[in-house]
């Protein structure tokens, strides 16, 4: 493939005086380590080679424009004038790249001919030259010098040796883009990767999608927003940018006029279509036929939006919002590689929501149904302090621990404190058939043996469940005294006279094995005395033996509960003890009862 500037005309041995300086420019130029380092190198450095004046370097981006991207020896007024160009518009840069020849002016004259509107009055010649990509002939953009009274046709060899200059220039400017590409699409993983942990690491979806913009600034865009359907309205969630100022203007455009949800073109299309949205380019155009007044054109321009692009939230064909990365003072221009990306995390964010979701309605009906299965309220018996906690554990399932309190009209009370096998509906549900066995079973007999015995029938003709632990503890202020039988719970403490101790440290197996002894353990219990029931979640923890929870509980107990007196909340104490005692990371399910002679 012949270059367009190698010219029969041109004698290699005639621009020998220049080819030392080209072939040093030409290396420095191909070494270039950034685009700034090449841009910087080919526009100063080859107009003094060449006796330019002027220079203009621009890239394209997109089908339609050219953008400028460095110049030499231009005032103000005429680098904004190269800045964005559109390649509809006649000019010696998009025509040479619309055709992918060397565009030459030859003198004022011939300017007036071709591009009457960028006479200045000067008398000079030019040359526009297309960096050409050697793989596919396309044109990457222009190359452009101009030569203060310089006139007539433009010198084959200087064409030659400017040619030679734009191709090292258009190569090295692909392999430049190559290792951004790359290095670009290495980030893009990496922050993928660091997005999928921030939105697998909690389930207050709102706060990590707070994060993921955040996340994505400046990496990957100057702004991103996040924006959720609610009730049919798109409704701002986070907007992210690294200058605080900036996010504070945003919202005041979006306050001040927001968005219309019919305009072709909007987040709210978005999310009606489920269609991602690329925005290449952001001209003023678009900005002027946005904005709704002055003013609003105003900050519309004071934000300096360059490029975006908005990708649907999607969860199960669900769109629940919108994503939108933005470009402004970096200068990116989004290209359909970046909507695939976006896109990316936006899936992986939509599920993270729609699991967040879920969650949540799972948690507000578990907690429903293990409110509806537990005592609402613990019976009022006269001369005693009654204490209760329940944690539900930081999962999604509910338990199956269960309690219940009665009084009988002998002033004697009955305690039931009791824990399933399994986690889920299912255990919640059989925990509070067990609690209601043992209600209607104590009106037979409350004594603790014969208790637990009539569960052991009751587990071995219609279980409704595998396997039961439970404490079974009747109290009798006539006699000063408690009775308890353990089935394969975890033992009480009591709190007596100053001192706590565990009131066995043998119980029986869990209910579920058929038939089996069950002793029964008796204790004086007098007014002051306090006696704490729990289930294994307070003492538990995952990686370390029983006996050491055991341990924190007692340590806990001498330090909360020896002191408490007839005007301590019980409720109040047995919050602070599970705190001190219990799992951080909340396991398993915890539930506690306290009782207290205070007559």
């Amino acid at each position: 493939m012949n270059a367009p500037w190698q010219t029969p005309e041109a004698s290699r041995s005639a621009v020998s005086p220049r080819l030392a300086a080209l072939a040093r420019l030409a290396a420095e130029v191909s070494a270039s380590a950034t685009l700034e380092q090449l841009t910087e190198t080919i526009t100063e450095q080859a107009s003094k080679l060449m006796g330019a004046s002027r220079a203009v370097f621009a890239v394209r981006e997109g089908p339609d424009r050219l953008r400028s991207i460095a110049t030499h020896g231009l005032t103000e007024s005429e680098a904004r004038h190269w800045a964005d160009l559109s390649l509809d518009v006649s000019s010696p840069p998009t025509d040479a790249v619309r055709t992918g020849q060397v565009v030459t002016v030859t003198s004022r004259a011939d300017l007036l001919e071709k591009y009457p509107d960028l006479d200045d009055g000067t008398e000079r010649s030019s040359v526009t030259l297309p960096l050409i990509s050697r793989s596919d002939g396309s044109a990457l953009g222009a190359l452009g010098f101009r030569f203060e009274g310089k006139v007539g046709p433009v010198d084959p060899d200087l064409l030659w040796v400017l040619g030679v200059l734009s191709d090292v220039c258009a190569q090295t400017m692909l392999r430049l883009r190559a290792e951004a590409e790359s290095a670009a699409r290495a980030a893009q993983f990496e922050f993928l990767a660091d997005a999928s942990e921030a939105l697998s690491t909690t389930l207050d979806y709102r706060e990590t999608l707070r994060q993921v913009a955040s996340l994505a600034v400046p990496t990957h865009a100057d702004w991103c927003s996040v924006q959720l359907v609610d009730d049919g309205v798109l409704r701002t969630l986070a907007v992210a940018h690294v200058d605080p100022d900036k996010v504070q203007l945003a919202r005041e455009l979006e306050t001040r006029w927001p968005a219309d949800p019919d305009r072709p073109g909007s987040a709210a299309q978005v999310a009606r279509t489920g269609r991602s949205l690329l925005i290449e380019s952001i001209t003023d155009e678009m900005l002027v036929a946005m904005a709704r007044d002055e003013e609003h054109l105003r900050v519309a321009r004071e934000l300096g939006l360059r490029s975006a692009m908005v990708v649907p939230l999607r969860a199960n064909e669900r769109v629940l919002g919108v994503l939108t990365f933005v470009a402004a003072e970096s200068g990116r221009r989004y290209t359909p590689k970046d909507v695939t990306f976006a896109e990316d995390l936006a899936r992986r964010a939509g599920l993270a929501i729609d699991n967040a979701d879920l969650y949540s309605q799972t948690r507000r009906v578990a907690s429903v149904l293990q409110a509806t299965l537990l005592p609402q309220d613990l019976p009022e018996l006269p001369g005693w302090q009654l204490g209760t906690v329940y944690r539900q554990s930081g999962r999604t399932d509910v338990g199956g621990d269960y309690y219940d309190v009665s009084g009988r009209d002998d002033g004697r009370v009955i305690a039931v404190l009791g824990d399933v096998m399994g986690r889920g509906v299912d255990a919640a549900v059989s925990g509070s058939l067990m609690r209601a066995a043992a209600r209607v079973l104590s009106t037979q007999d409350p004594e603790p043996e014969a208790l637990a015995a009539a569960m052991d029938r009751f587990m071995a003709i219609d279980p409704p469940t595998q396997m039961a632990s439970c404490v079974y503890a009747l109290f009798d202020p006539a006699e000063d005294s408690v009775s308890l039988v353990v089935a394969g719970h975890p033992p009480p403490l009591l709190v007596q006279g100053g001192r706590t101790r565990f009131m066995t440290e043998d119980g029986s197996p869990v209910h579920g094995l058929g038939p089996v002894p069950r002793g029964a353990v008796h204790s004086s219990f007098g007014v002051g005395d306090l006696l704490l029931l729990y289930t294994d979640g307070l003492v538990e923890r995952r990686g370390e033996g029983i006996d050491i929870g055991l341990k924190r509980l007692q340590s806990a107990a001498e330090e909360l509960l020896v002191g408490v007196d007839d005007d301590t909340d019980l409720d109040e104490v047995l919050e602070a003890l599970a705190e001190a005692v219990s799992d951080p990371e909340r396991q398993d399910d915890v539930a506690v009862l306290a009782f207290r002679r205070s007559v």
